[in-house]
């Protein structure tokens, strides 16, 4: 993990908008239960123009949803990295989640039918976006697609039951350490490179998500690094 966290000092936590963006394949992607029995939308499908938007671009610092809009949609993360945050006006806004290649972005929206945070580019990116209540329209059986929401759902769960028990109890250095091997687990899922990568995060994020200063962060890292 050493050359993870040399490389994460030495790139300042920021990605490198000028490197070819490196997409995940759609079988590793974690929209792939539902986009496998519509056969990707490809031409022959059968599947509606519109039901499964591919490979949109979205610019660094472009929010593809905020809190409280009306839910319409499940995202995948295709290239890139995004973070969820739930805006405060009095203070700084609470970061709630980091959102890698391959990954679901948005599912919580689907119990009170809005999104209940905001989910921005941390760099220039490509998303998925399906809408799920335009699924009917694809043809398929309802009981497929029923199956198909819960795989992806429980996915989810299984996902974030393990980033909380990665995280809880546990001292700064520890919550930075698994911090970071939490990304590396994720990419290596993805099959992204996962020794060495950018974070496209500040520290003052990854504080905000953990619960400790940014300045934590960065005196940390650099003990790592030593």
């Amino acid at each position: 993990m050493s050359s993870a966290i040399n490389r994460t000092i030495r790139e300042n936590c920021k990605g490198d908008p000028a490197g070819d963006a490196l997409e995940v394949a759609c079988e590793r992607c974690g929209l792939d239960p539902l986009c496998m029995i519509r056969d990707y939308a490809e031409r022959d499908s059968g599947v509606p123009d519109g039901v499964l938007l591919r490979r949109r671009p979205v610019s660094r610092g472009e929010t593809i949803f905020r809190k409280d809009d009306p839910f319409r949609s499940v995202f995948a993360v295709k290239s890139g990295s995004y973070k969820t945050y739930v805006p405060r006006f009095d203070r700084s806004d609470q970061v709630v989640g980091f959102h890698l290649l391959g990954e679901v972005v948005g599912t919580e929206g689907m119990a009170g039918r809005v999104y209940p945070y905001a989910a921005r580019a941390l760099e220039n990116s490509t998303v998925c976006e399906l809408r799920l209540e335009r699924l009917p329209e694809t043809g398929r059986s309802v009981t497929q697609l029923q199956q198909a929401v819960i795989d992806l759902l429980g996915a989810e769960v299984a996902f974030n039951h393990e980033l909380t028990a990665a995280m809880v109890h546990q001292g700064s250095e520890q919550r930075i350490a698994g911090f970071l091997v939490s990304l590396s687990r994720r990419l290596h899922r993805r099959g992204a490179p996962s020794l060495e990568f950018n974070m496209a995060m500040s520290r003052s994020d990854i504080g905000n998500y953990l619960g400790l200063a940014g300045e934590t962060v960065s005196r940390t890292l650099t003990r790592f690094q030593k």
